[in-house]
This record gives C-alpha cells, sequence and structure tokens, in this order.
C-alpha cells in the first residue's frame, strides 16, 4: 500500500507539466554555467567526487538533525517552562538553515545530471525543502525580535518547517531507492573470476575502445601504445556506455557527463561520478585476449 501512495505520487510528479515549466529554465541556466565552463570545478567539489560519495546526502544531515534537534529543545523548554533552551534551540535552528544552503546547492549540482522523469521529483523535492528553510528563517528572526526566548508562534512555524523537509526527505529517499538516483550503476558487477577469452586481438583497432560481453558483465577493451586495457563499459555515475566515450591520456571520458576513470585501475580521475569502474586483468593467449575481474 504504502509503496503504492509513494509511486501514484512520483507519477503525478513526473506527469506535472507544472513542474517541467518550472524546472526547464533552472537547469538550463545551471548546464549553461555550471557543465562545461570555467565554474565546472565547483559543480564537481560540489558532486563529491573527491569524497567517493555524493556529498549531498551528507550535507543533508546537518539541517535534518540541527532542526530536529530544534524542535526537541522547544517542545521541553515551552511545557517545562525552561527559557535558558532558547538560544541554544536558535543556534540549532540557524546551524540547520546554514547546512540546508549547502545541501541545496549539491543536490543541484547533483540534479542537472539526472533524467527528465526524476528530475521533475527532484525540483518537487527542492522546492519542499526551500519552502521548509524558509519557515525556519522565518522562525529564526521570531526568535531574535524576541531576544533568543521561546515562544508557541515561533515554535509553530519551525514545526511547519520542520513537517515540510520531512516530507522533501521522504521524496528524496524515494529517488534514491525507488528511482535509483546517483547510484552506483555498477555495485553488483562481478566475475569472471577465471582468465576466459573475449575477442581476437586482431580484431582490437589501436585508440578505439570496444564493447564486449563475458558471463553477462559489460567491458570496455582498449589498446592503447602496445598494451590492451579492460575496465567496466558502464559509468558508475549514470549507466552511459563508455564503449563511446573519448580516450584521455590514460582515461577514458563518460559521453554523457564528462567523468573520467583510469584505464590502468577504473578509478575516477574527474567527476560527477564518486565510484570506480571495476577492471580486470588482461592477458593475450594464443591470440586471443583474455579477461579476469581485478581483486
Amino acid at each position: 500500500m504504502k509503496r503504492d501512495v509513494t509511486e501514484a505520487a512520483e507519477n503525478a510528479i513526473i506527469k506535472s507539466e507544472l513542474v517541467k515549466k518550472i524546472s526547464a529554465p533552472v537547469d538550463s541556466i545551471l548546464n549553461r554555467s555550471f557543465q562545461t565552463t570555467p565554474l565546472r570545478p565547483i559543480k564537481l567539489l560540489l558532486n563529491g567526487s573527491w569524497l567517493g560519495h555524493p556529498l549531498h546526502p551528507l550535507l543533508t544531515d546537518i539541517p535534518v538533525g540541527a532542526w530536529t534537534l530544534a524542535i526537541l529543545m522547544d517542545i521541553v523548554g515551552l511545557m517545562f517552562h525552561l527559557p535558558q533552551l532558547g538560544i541554544a534551540s536558535s543556534i540549532a535552528v540557524a546551524l540547520g538553515i546554514a547546512g540546508a544552503l549547502a545541501a541545496a546547492a549539491a543536490g543541484l549540482m547533483d540534479w542537472m545530471d539526472i533524467d527528465p522523469a526524476e528530475k521533475s521529483v527532484g525540483a518537487v523535492h527542492g522546492i519542499i525543502n526551500t519552502a521548509a528553510t524558509l519557515f525556519f528563517v522565518g522562525s529564526l528572526l521570531m526568535r531574535w525580535r524576541d531576544g533568543w526566548s521561546l515562544n508557541w508562534a515561533s515554535f509553530a512555524i519551525a514545526l511547519v518547517g520542520y513537517l515540510l523537509v520531512s516530507v522533501g526527505a521522504y521524496l528524496g529517499g524515494g529517488m534514491v531507492f525507488h528511482l535509483g538516483v546517483m547510484i552506483n550503476r555498477n555495485a553488483y558487477r562481478n566475475g569472471p573470476s577465471d582468465f576466459k577469452s573475449v575477442i581476437a586481438e586482431n580484431e582490437l583497432v589501436e585508440g578505439q575502445p570496444r564493447r564486449v560481453e563475458v558471463d553477462g558483465q559489460p567491458i570496455l577493451l582498449l589498446r592503447s601504445k602496445s598494451a590492451i586495457y579492460a575496465v567496466g563499459a558502464v559509468c558508475s555515475h549514470y549507466g552511459a556506455p563508455l564503449e563511446e566515450g573519448k580516450l584521455m591520456d590514460e582515461t577514458i571520458q563518460c559521453p554523457w557527463h564528462l567523468s573520467r576513470f583510469s584505464l590502468l585501475d577504473g578509478s575516477v580521475k574527474e567527476g560527477p561520478a564518486c565510484a570506480a569502474v571495476p577492471c580486470y586483468d588482461v592477458q593475450t593467449v594464443n591470440g586471443q585476449v583474455q579477461v579476469k575481474m581485478r581483486v
């Protein structure tokens, strides 16, 4: 039943023309500003490639945790007449606002790269969380006006913000666990555990990526400077076919979002991808290229 409700909500958002009209201009501005411009390093920093994990979900814990603490301190302070909790609660609200702004910046950099259906859900997720943040800003201003004292009015505004951010978090969770946004596309790749022949060596053209499959695993082969490299053929970021990518030194560049992966070990050399692609050991036997997964 819960899944039906989630799917119904997501489908309604995906089909909404209003959401598309609202999000399209923002998407266009972000892509023109950050995708292939001098500002791209900012995007990559906020994507979290350097962390080995998307940065956005880490940052979202700050506002959720801070605002949860603020709500609890408000309740305790108001019910048990503890005015000394007013300043502490206000600090928690302010910390949550700062964390929400950072999370929004990272979220926008991730949002640029996702497909239209998920992008619509992400837009509503962002709009709801923005509204929640504005409620907390309003609550903080009331606390400041009242000398950081506790009162039911500022608590009520904060509570509305907290309910909104909970809805936003629910949609965010659905994007990851239901729609598969920002997951590692190679999380369950395995094998072959022993060398297996995949192609004749003379079929590989110097500098031209070639996709093969062995035991159901898509593998990219590349001959470069007398060496043969083998890595996963699926970009870990969003599933792009890496055989359609561009060879850059000893890396392969994703054709969709320009992530670069090392041909030597599959590691991420440039984001927005955060997870490495599988890497394979290669040998040539009787004119046949053989590969096995590196462990």
